[in-house]
């Protein structure tokens, strides 16, 4: 029974080709946080997201992720060239199926003037995971079935994400790599399950059209081991930093229709609809994507190391 579960999950959740171990985000440019503790800092204000991802909306057991983080400056060289130093926290619930994975990460980062123009930042989140495993949502055949009854419902585990960023008034860039210690975890049925290392790149620039329009492409890879490369190619047109809208392709699931907009200049509500390439379609198993970010400095663009993306 235990290799039937198996197999329905992995037929279920590999489809995206990235493994279900790292939750994905769609409006990725909105949250660059929650995968890069580097980011930290990158705004001259406390900065607050919240977001909630329904991820094949109607399929039994899929995917449900809902987040939270700030990350803030905590102290700037007194002669104002870019020298500065941030911390951060995220709190992330990421359940699909009969289990639920529970992460809080503490971040710092430290970031530092390359040129006069382009601002370089290095980071670490440092936090704990804990997966837990709910045998009342699993049906089963024979329900003494010891794989199961005897399987720890509850492991805790330490992560650590080290990151860097690139980040000038035109582009952006920045990596990390995630479950970096490989931590081996206690899973229905087996003792011998690992966390598998994933590395993520991401970049973007901004491309001026008028005075009041530029279109900004990015792109993000995600790449971990024995699985293929996923690749997320964005391009959002904005309107003076007030309202965006775009369309978006991953390569292994989905097509997706984006739009965000400020409000009363110190909120910006994004949305993201995924449309389902992958034979999940069949069934009109579609995403939902909501985030909201949080800025009492209000959105306005930082004159020497303004992000594309951030303000």
């Amino acid at each position: 029974m235990i290799k039937k579960l198996s197999i329905a999950f992995f037929l279920a959740f590999s489809v995206t080709g990235f493994s279900q171990q790292i939750p994905q985000f769609t409006n990725y440019l909105t949250n660059q946080f929650a995968y890069n503790p580097a980011v930290a800092g990158s705004k001259e204000c406390l900065d607050i997201t919240l977001g909630h991802r329904t991820q094949w909306s109607g399929f039994e057991g899929a995917p449900v992720t809902t987040y939270g983080s700030f990350n803030t400056t905590l102290k700037q060289d007194k002669f104002g060239l870019g020298y500065k130093h941030a911390i951060g926290l995220v709190a992330l619930s990421d359940s699909y199926g009969p289990f639920t994975r529970s992460k809080l990460k503490a971040a710092y980062a430290y970031h530092l003037p390359l040129t006069r123009d382009i601002l370089f930042s290095m980071g670490m989140f440092f936090g704990i995971e804990q997966v837990n495993f709910d045998a009342s949502n699993v049906t089963l055949i024979n329900y003494n079935d010891d794989a199961v009854n005897n399987s720890r419902r509850s492991t805790i585990f330490p992560e650590i994400t080290p990151g860097v960023f690139l980040q000038s008034d035109k582009w952006f860039a920045g990596a990390t790599l995630q479950q970096t210690l490989g931590n081996r975890k206690k899973v229905v049925g087996t003792d011998d399950t690992r966390l598998t290392r994933h590395g993520t790149l991401m970049g973007g620039l901004n491309i001026p059209i008028t005075d009041d329009w530029s279109i900004i492409p990015s792109t993000m890879f995600k790449f971990s081991k024995a699985a293929p490369w996923a690749i997320d190619v964005n391009a959002m047109a904005d309107f003076k930093r007030k309202f965006s809208i775009g369309v978006s392709y991953r390569n292994t699931d989905a097509v997706a229709a984006l739009i965000s907009f400020n409000l009363l200049n110190y909120f910006r509500v994004g949305y993201a609809y995924d449309y389902t390439l992958s034979k999940l379609r069949v069934g009109g198993f579609n995403t939902h994507e909501v985030t909201l970010v949080v800025n009492p400095c209000g959105f306005r663009a930082d004159p020497k190391y303004a992000c594309p993306t951030f303000n």
